[in-house]
């Protein structure tokens, strides 16, 4: 047997109001007719006392009598039918609220998740950056000068503000009108990709001082 689908609430409504508008145009349209009839009967009938001009009349009079009866329960119909598709309306309207309130709910419950993300990785990021001024202020303690606190500087935020490019574009679009850069393509980088060349540099100094031969290339 083949599956049917359900009529939702608001698809029955209107079918019964699709319906019942079609009954009234019907009678509407049959009423025509018998006025038209009438009037083409009402003078031999009355005028000339014709039977079968008089019977026809009697007919049309009985089914107008009857159509008017029903055209008046009709009408009530019609008024229930067009406040169900109404109603039918509304409750499509508040069912879809639901399940959109729902589905903000579990987006809402994301984004918090999220917030609460990027406030760990934020400080754990600004917190890896004040240690790593420190150890560097360390290797100037110590005597090396490289990296200079320029060089560090203008890397550090190189590497800021290309992660920062990578915001949502109003964000962005915001921070460029306090002074943040587009970078170009060959200003681009990240921390770790300037501080190896940094580290690299940094491990042949302190070879060279400890005295230890490089290996022949």
């Amino acid at each position: 047997m083949a599956k049917t689908n359900k009529l939702s609430e608001l698809e029955n409504a209107q079918t019964i109001l699709n319906n019942l508008e079609t009954k009234a145009a019907e009678m509407a349209a049959s009423r025509a007719a018998d006025e038209s009839e009438l009037a083409a009967l009402s003078f031999p009938a009355h005028a000339a006392s014709d039977q079968k001009a008089l019977a026809r009349l009697e007919t049309i009079k009985q089914r107008a009598a009857n159509r008017e009866a029903d055209m008046k329960s009709l009408d009530i119909a019609l008024a229930v039918a067009k406040r169900n598709v109404e109603t039918a309306k509304a409750n499509e309207a508040a069912a879809e609220q639901r399940q959109h309130a729902g589905e903000a709910r579990v987006i809402v419950d994301r984004i918090d998740s999220l917030f609460a993300s990027a406030d760990v990785h934020f400080k754990q990021a600004f917190e890896a950056l004040k240690a790593a001024d420190g150890r560097i202020e360390e290797l100037h303690g110590l005597g090396f000068q490289y990296p200079t606190a320029v060089q560090l500087r203008a890397n550090v935020i190189y590497a800021l503000e290309t992660s920062l490019m990578s915001l949502p574009k109003y964000l962005w679009q915001e921070l460029s009108r306090g002074g943040l850069r587009f970078l170009a393509p060959g200003q681009r980088r990240t921390f770790s990709q300037f501080w190896s060349q940094m580290s690299a540099s940094l491990g042949r100094e302190i070879a060279t001082r400890l005295g230890e031969k490089r290996d022949a290339a």
